[in-house]
């Protein structure tokens, strides 16, 4: 196995660079093939659904045996399981995996499809043996990122990287990056029936669990909060990864009691009232969730319920940088004002 120090330098908006080590490595595919099958690659959450067609499969296929180059594997050493994440290259790692043990996950024979004539119709197990040596023996370049990464650096890196088709969204990101615990929390609560309720629509691309960890990590970590809100949201979830800061419990006990509360008292539709979401969301769930600790009564929240969006000023806070520390500190201040003054 071949390997190349290298560096790579990303220019963000909150960051004029953020350096991220990684080298290259040469692996045999039946190295690659013997990892997959002892589970040491990490596939996110949304990259697991195997979709080439049995053509694009067998193209691949053929692109190895015939000696051409192929694409590089990116993937990333976790440092906590040593395993490597898969940043862009899942669909090439099952093919090959699936061509060796001779069938498809629905079964079907992995016969070559659509290639030159000599390898039409073969599977792995009637390559001529000279060819089967070419094809365990061929080469894949593969970019690995250093387990040493800067958080913030392999979030923006793995943004960029990953050619799934369709654009990352930040939370599907943080799934893979940081899974554990944690993010299997996020997802069993997002199937919570009551949130079901309060949300309203199915959870697509994990934007709820965005909502959920956001709700959370204002909770835990407000006086945290520097006014990026993608950054606070990584590390929330990168510190709590395993659940060994804040237990699973304390997690469940207040998501769980705020929302119970907040449809009991309210309603489906709490949080829409308005399109803007966000800042009703956030204002509604963390001023329950602190007010539970007290004693809430649901006659009086649903009286500061009432005033609150009818309220002009507090919807003024919905204008642009709506997440600078200064605006989500006095919107956050301004409702707690309005929650203490509510008369019934």
């Amino acid at each position: 196995m071949y390997k190349e120090p290298m560096n790579y330098d990303i220019e963000t908006s909150e960051s004029p660079r953020l350096e991220v080590e990684y080298y290259g490595a040469d692996f045999p595919v039946d190295t690659l093939v013997k990892r997959m099958e002892e589970e040491e690659f990490i596939i996110p959450g949304f990259q697991r659904k195997y979709v080439w067609k049995e053509e694009e499969a067998s193209r691949f296929i053929e692109t190895l045996l015939l000696g051409l180059p192929s694409p590089a594997l990116f993937l990333a050493k976790d440092k906590f399981s040593k395993k490597y994440l898969v940043i862009d290259g899942q669909q090439r790692l099952k093919t090959l995996q699936y061509f060796f043990q001779k069938s498809f996950p629905n079964g079907k024979v992995f016969k070559l499809k659509g290639v030159v004539p000599q390898l039409e119709g073969l599977t792995y197990s009637t390559l001529p043996p000279s060819e089967r040596r070419e094809l365990d023996n061929a080469i894949i370049h593969c970019i690995i990122i250093s387990e040493n990464y800067d958080p913030r650096g392999m979030f923006y890196l793995f943004e960029r990287l990953n050619t799934t088709g369709t654009p990352l969204k930040a939370q599907e990101i943080r799934n893979a990056l940081y899974h554990g615990s944690f993010s299997e929390l996020l997802q069993d609560l997002s199937r919570n029936e009551t949130w079901r309720e309060l949300y309203g629509k199915d959870d697509i691309r994990a934007n709820e669990q965005e909502h959920i960890l956001r709700f959370l990590a204002l909770h835990f970590d407000l006086e945290k909060y520097s006014g990026d809100m993608t950054n606070f949201l990584n590390q929330f979830m990168l510190k709590n990864k395993d659940l060994d800061k804040i237990s699973e419990n304390e997690i469940k006990n207040i998501f769980f009691n705020t929302i119970s509360f907040l449809k009991n008292c309210i309603g489906n539709k709490v949080f829409y009232e308005n399109k803007l979401f966000n800042i009703l969301f956030d204002s509604v769930m963390l001023l329950t969730a602190q007010e539970l600790k007290k004693g809430l009564e649901c006659s009086k929240f649903k009286k500061f319920y009432e005033l609150l969006i009818k309220d002009k000023h507090f919807w003024s806070f919905a204008q642009p940088s709506t997440t600078s520390k200064k605006k989500l500190m006095t919107r956050l201040e301004y409702v707690r004002e309005l929650y203490r003054n509510t008369q019934l």
